[in-house]
């Protein structure tokens, strides 16, 4: 891809690579990256050839969620049905995340906050780097978690570390990533690297066949979570959240809070 794209994507053999690439701002979530991963994940629903997805972000960190600086969830155009739909956009990505037929493992370190959780949680396997911090901050922003955060959150960590996580806030390191099972295996960031390329080569070690069947067959358990049924109202309650005043405050109290003072 073009050096001033925000995703780059290359397929290697059995292994394919995405890489959020705007280091510089810490790797923002925004349309641009939704559409470039969503074009990604098209490809590779075409190649069952490939067996592991790999997901990372250069720089300083995976991703620091949305840039609330520059978007802000910004009003969307357009009359109710069409509003609704694109409110759903990033639901519907972690949904194809779900689905593709290779094995995914995110590569964690540094930041990783709001939707950047969720894009990883949506994997199969996540290996951190020790500096890795995670950060849930939508009810601090005035919104309810959406994008099938709640029930992909419980899937994996179990209802109440997610309810502390969502309800507080609070920034979670890797020793408590590790032992609530978000993330599978924990690294130090010297060793970081080497150990997400030993996670890769120990997937590619194993038959393809049986490796698409598993991660198949554990998709889908994974997707029978109750939850998971009523999380089709997610982008009526976001959609709901823009509209009021307490969201509006609540993101500039925000914002505020992180802009350094000159």
């Amino acid at each position: 891809m073009a050096a001033d794209r925000p995703v780059s994507f290359e397929i290697e053999g059995r292994v394919a690579r995405l890489a959020l690439r705007r280091p510089e701002k810490l790797n923002p979530l925004d349309d641009e990256v939704r559409l470039a991963i969503k074009a990604a994940l098209d490809e590779l629903e075409e190649r069952p050839d490939v067996s592991v997805l790999l997901l990372a972000g250069e720089g300083r960190a995976f991703s620091a969620g949305a840039d609330l600086r520059r978007t802000g969830y910004p009003p969307i155009e357009g009359d109710w049905v069409t509003r609704r739909h694109r409110t759903g956009t990033w639901q519907r990505l972690l949904d194809q995340l779900g689905t593709i037929p290779q094995a995914t493992v995110a590569a964690l370190h540094g930041h990783v906050v709001g939707g950047a959780v969720l894009l990883s949680v949506a994997c199969d396997i996540r290996v951190a780097s020790a500096d890795t911090k995670l950060r849930i901050p939508e009810v601090e922003l005035g919104i309810p978690l959406t994008w099938a955060g709640i029930p992909l959150l419980v899937r994996e960590v179990g209802l109440p570390v997610t309810r502390d996580w969502v309800m507080t806030c609070r920034t979670v390191g890797a020793d408590e990533l590790l032992r609530t099972g978000f993330a599978t295996r924990v690294a130090t960031e010297e060793g970081f690297d080497a150990a997400v390329d030993d996670c890769v080569a120990e997937l590619l070690a194993m038959p393809p066949g049986p490796l698409a069947m598993t991660r198949a067959m554990t998709a889908a358990i994974g997707r029978t979570n109750p939850g998971m049924v009523a999380a089709w109202g997610d982008a009526d309650h976001q959609l709901w959240s823009f509209t009021e005043d307490e969201y509006r405050d609540a993101v500039r109290r925000y914002i505020e809070a992180r802009t350094p003072s000159r």
